[in-house]
């Protein structure tokens, strides 16, 4: 079920939340098991086939929860349950969304003759997973004890966050379920998760959704093995880096507001990110949550011993620099390109973004000098140019993303470096635009405009807590035009007003969140 369709949200939401709060009285459990009950509705609704996928990967990491439970109670360490179960899921993972690619790829190197392997992606698979693999992490860890088979269920079947995340901690959501609902803060919550939910709406259904109009020609001309012209390479680039901006952060907020109406507040997945001024300030801030999952699981528990490896062996900041920093930066990195596609284009989009944050932390330590003098002495420092690189270099990388494979890729990097034959501008991709290159290029404008000046959603509900470590955040990026919402008819009138310009540009067509494909 979407969030951006009508049953959702006339009917299931309303239903949901109708049911939920009637029930804010009684025990947690009976709330929680409320919770699981509409969770398997909600997945069910357009996904029936896979839900005993889910349940059962639930039931396995379960009982593997409880083994390790075990060892750690017998000898203190989760030992090899832990690999076991943190190998399960990957090859859960790996059987529905890696072993075509990994198939086609032999067969392409080696000349295997194997029939392609053609396998359906069980939706969602990807975010339960990671998040089910760092709950066995953080439970080896002894960061969590006792745990309940209803409490294991409804911290994944938590609808809001299901399908697309944020992907949550144990102790950023059961200690939520367990609370018991205060009657007074029902309507303020209701208030607020819709005035959230309405600004994701308007950010896919209007703006993302347009946004894919213009991005759209010059990559299928790339993919059909054309290449595209040199303006509009360029600007398909930009339009569909903020177009998949909108696109999930439209979805974040969607996420967040639906748990804010249901009184349980959700951590913060964007935050501006690209209005960074590094690429390692960029991830930090996009996707939080999966980033935060490769730094916790992938990065730390690298770097920690190359660190020590490279102590044992000498060879100064070098050597260092290249085991403490670079290489386990680059397999997070990877983890994080293929988390999001089976194909050698995610592989790259991870390869490009591990040597982007590799350059970058190498230019840190060349300027800190430089920035501990301007620090002293009060001057600025060049922002906007390290925005303007970064923003640029982003969006370069994402044409990986984007592109159906790397010949396709290869075709838009030559349109853009002007190497192509489609000249200046194509006259394919320019007639397909609503009013030609200048709506291209208002379009365009106008996003970055809204991007780059203007709040972004916890900003502009800041006054509320809108997600979890919010004093952590909020003085991060603060925006040039300052708005905040207030319980006012006012801005609850402008509320109204995102949502019902949301909720028709969404009953004329509407589009799948691009975070569905992974």
């Amino acid at each position: 079920m979407l969030f951006n369709s009508a049953t959702f949200i006339f009917v299931f939401l309303p239903f949901a939340l109708l049911l939920f709060h009637a029930a804010s009285k009684r025990r947690s459990e009976t709330r929680q098991g409320l919770l699981v009950a509409l969770t398997v509705i909600f997945y069910a609704w357009g996904a029936a086939r896979y839900l005993p996928l889910l349940l059962l990967s639930i039931v396995i990491n379960y009982g593997i929860a409880r083994l390790i439970e075990k060892r750690i109670a017998a000898n203190g360490k989760a030992g090899a349950v832990l690999v076991i179960g943190v190998c399960a899921n990957l090859a859960l993972l790996g059987l529905f969304k890696y072993l075509g690619f990994a198939m086609a790829s032999l067969n392409e190197i080696f000349g295997l003759g194997w029939k392609a392997l053609r396998v359906a992606l069980p939706l969602a698979i990807s975010f339960y997973t990671f998040q089910q693999i760092g709950f066995l992490m953080d439970l080896s860890r002894g960061r969590m004890t006792r745990i309940r088979l209803l409490d294991y269920f409804s911290f994944v079947l938590f609808f809001p966050q299901l399908l697309a995340g944020p992907i949550v901690r144990w102790d950023e959501l059961v200690p939520q379920l367990h609370r018991r609902r205060e009657a007074s803060r029902i309507a303020g919550d209701i208030v607020i998760g819709l005035a959230y939910f309405s600004a994701g709406l308007f950010k896919k259904s209007v703006i993302a959704d347009s946004l894919a109009g213009y991005a759209a020609p010059a990559f299928v001309m790339a993919d059909s093995g054309h290449t595209p012209g040199l303006l509009d390479a360029w600007l398909a680039t930009f339009t569909y880096t903020a177009q998949i901006y909108f696109d999930f952060s439209g979805y974040s907020d969607m996420a967040i507001g639906v748990a804010r109406m249901l009184g349980i507040i959700l951590p913060l997945n964007f935050h501006s990110p690209l209005r960074a001024g590094s690429v390692i300030e960029l991830w930090r801030r996009w996707h939080v949550t999966l980033s935060r999952w490769a730094q916790s699981y992938v990065f730390q528990p690298l770097s920690i011993p190359l660190v020590r490896r490279a102590m044992t062996w000498g060879g100064g900041k070098t050597v260092m620099f290249i085991l403490g920093f670079a290489v386990p930066t680059m397999l997070a990195m990877v983890t994080i390109g293929i988390w999001h596609g089976a194909g050698w284009t995610f592989v790259l989009f991870g390869v490009m973004q591990g040597t982007y944050m590799a350059i970058n932390e190498l230019w840190r330590q060349f300027r800190r000098k430089a920035r501990k003098r301007r620090k002293e002495t009060g001057q600025g420092g060049f922002r906007p140019v390290y925005q303007a690189i970064t923003l640029t270099s982003f969006a370069v990388s994402v044409v990986m993303f984007r592109a159906s494979d790397v010949a396709a890729a290869i075709h838009m990097y030559k349109a853009m470096s002007g190497q192509g034959a489609g000249g200046f501008i194509s006259a394919t991709a320019a007639a397909q635009w609503d009013f030609g290159v200048p709506g291209a290029l208002v379009a365009s404008l106008a996003a970055y405009c809204v991007i780059l000046l203007a709040p972004n959603t916890q900003q502009w509900l800041g006054r509320f807590n809108p997600v979890l470590e919010w004093p952590k955040w909020k003085m991060v990026s603060p925006p040039m035009i300052a708005l905040e919402f207030r319980f006012s008819w006012v801005w609850i009138a402008a509320s109204a007003f995102l949502f019902f310009a949301a909720f028709n540009a969404m009953m004329r067509g509407t589009t799948n969140f691009i975070y569905f494909n992974f």
